[in-house]
């Protein structure tokens, strides 16, 4: 199934008060009149309430790769410019101070900035200025030049810090600069300037400009909602002048893959199997205490999970993010290390990225969309690879084999240093839940017993899950696996709950049975079982 970004703010997650009309000192709500609603609506985002959305913050931006600016109106009597610098903590000097609209680009026009690849670009945030003339009678446009803008040509500065104005006293200053984040356009601000030093008209208009390529300070930040399972992961966006942590993806269908679907608290919970079969580790397995298969010693069948369990673990709950080992309560994905790209959650290794559509410019990363590293600003000892992300540095060209991972430039086995949760085994890269091969038991010639915890004859192979032992030169049944070298005892141990072959000629279990090569019982079984096996309907968190 497959989720899109789920944008809809709710009030459980939200991370700042609803928005509220601004005022200048001295009272009276900005802007004054409905002009930026007509320029908002022929901009395509006319839902954009003015007298609502406008916000004074955020101050400082995340510039992408490249910056789109676009003139959408001048109302202003002056030929105001605009342009950005780097946010340092400190004022910013009059050489850094980087004009990109001049004063003669008229409404309409729009200009690009590759900024990451501008040498007065220094990394990091920037943020927004506009340059006036007022009070400079000799002059309609502000000159600039290598040390910044011309004194005898403008006549104040206006920042998106505020605290850096012309004119700032503090708390009671004047408000010159208000912004909307674009509902159209992606990473995308309106700047409405007013250009009076003290106040003006209030209409914020004077220079209206929008930018595309810009998430406020902190945006695409991972983050937790708050809310359950899913709905868990967030990411930090700008709504109404403000972060809000936004959940990446709406509640959805409960499907048997250890994660909590649909959000309510509960994981892999429903009738979400085939008949006759469980969800256990994010897998369907077949349900114990079917046809002839009765659990393992040590261990017994839980009728209303389907799951042998622990007898310890039988009708013991624990709380959210732990599991029942031995009677225990245990803290979920202790000593667990998932496959490269993958997480631990509910003691199952998951894909956070699984289902999550992230737009054209992005890529998912730990299950929140963050930009893509095309103007390459990956950190040292990384490179962007074609997919958008960043690599480890000689993996960016490397193509490695199926069940293969790149690190540190060279193809390894993706399973290296990986430790599966308990009941499932790593293959192929990946975790999952080891899967079952019972069958009939084949027909064998010599003594040998053909029910669990038996052994063998002499060159007699085990069954797998549900299978029985053949005896002297027998074979496994149908489905059946080999168990331990031919000629020793085919003693059984618990693994890991198992999904029942297709070709099974029996019920199966939701635990693999397989073959010792010591054929030891007694102390040994019960250890594994007891570590191997648990009930995932109470355990889950």
């Amino acid at each position: 199934m497959q989720r899109r970004i789920f944008t809809v703010p709710l009030a459980l997650i939200l991370l700042s008060a609803p928005a509220l009309a601004l005022q200048q000192p001295g009272g009276g709500a900005i802007p004054s009149n409905g002009n930026l609603k007509g320029y908002l609506t022929s901009e395509g985002d006319g839902t954009i309430d003015p007298a609502t959305a406008a916000a004074v913050t955020p101050e400082t931006f995340d510039p992408t790769c490249n910056l789109t600016f676009k003139v959408i109106a001048r109302g202003g009597g002056q030929l105001n410019s605009f342009g950005w610098y780097n946010v340092t903590g400190q004022k910013p000097a009059p050489s850094d101070l980087h004009e990109f609209l001049g004063c003669n680009d008229g409404v309409g026009v729009t200009k690009t900035l590759a900024i990451k690849s501008d040498p007065a670009y220094k990394g990091g945030k920037i943020g927004f200025f506009m340059a006036s003339t007022e009070g400079k009678t000799d002059t309609n446009c502000v000159k600039f030049g290598p040390a910044g803008p011309d004194k005898s040509t403008f006549g104040s500065l206006y920042y998106s810090e505020a605290k850096y104005n012309d004119d700032n006293m503090g708390a009671n200053s004047f408000i010159h600069l208000i912004l909307f984040d674009s509902v159209k356009y992606p990473k995308a601000f309106y700047f409405g300037w007013e250009d009076l030093y003290g106040g003006g008209d209030n209409d914020f208009e004077d220079l209206l400009t929008r930018v595309e390529g810009i998430s406020c300070a902190g945006g695409g930040d991972a983050c937790d909602t708050g809310s359950m399972g899913l709905c868990a992961a967030g990411v930090r966006q700008c709504k109404g002048g403000a972060l809000q942590c936004l959940p990446v993806t709406a509640p959805g269908k409960e499907t048997c893959n250890g994660i909590d679907d649909d959000c309510n608290g509960k994981v892999d919970e429903g009738d979400i199997c085939p008949p006759n079969q469980v969800c256990f580790k994010g897998s369907c397995v077949g349900k114990c205490g079917a046809g002839e298969f009765q659990c393992p010693a040590g261990l017994t069948c839980d009728a209303p999970s389907g799951l042998c369990v622990d007898p310890a673990c039988q009708n013991k709950s624990c709380p959210a993010g732990s599991v029942c080992r031995a009677g225990e309560c245990k803290t979920a994905c202790m000593g667990v290390v998932c496959p490269t790209g993958d997480v631990c959650k509910n003691d199952v290794c998951v894909d956070p990225c699984v289902g999550v559509t992230c737009d054209a410019s992005s890529v998912c990363e730990g299950g929140v969309c963050k930009d893509k590293c095309a103007c390459g600003n990956c950190p040292s000892g990384k490179a962007c690879a074609a997919s958008g992300k960043c690599v480890d540095a000689g993996c960016d060209t490397k193509t490695c084999g199926a069940g293969e991972v790149c690190k540190a430039g060279a193809c390894v086995d993706g399973c290296a240093g990986v430790t599966c949760p308990e009941g499932q085994s790593c293959k192929s890269g990946k975790c999952a839940a080891t899967p079952g091969t019972g069958g009939a038991g084949g027909k064998g010639g010599g003594a040998g017993s053909t029910s669990f915890g038996g052994k063998a004859g002499a060159g007699g192979k085990a069954g797998g899950a549900g299978g029985k032992a053949g005896g002297a030169g027998g074979k496994a049944g149908a489905g059946g696996a080999s168990g331990g070298a031919a000629g020793k005892a085919g003693g059984v141990t618990v693994d890991a709950p198992a999904e029942e072959s297709p070709t099974s000629g029996s019920s199966g279990c939701g635990c693999q049975v397989v073959g010792r090569a010591d054929g030891a019982l007694g102390l040994g079984l019960a250890a594994l079982g007891v570590l191997a096996a648990r009930r995932r309907r109470r355990g889950a968190a």
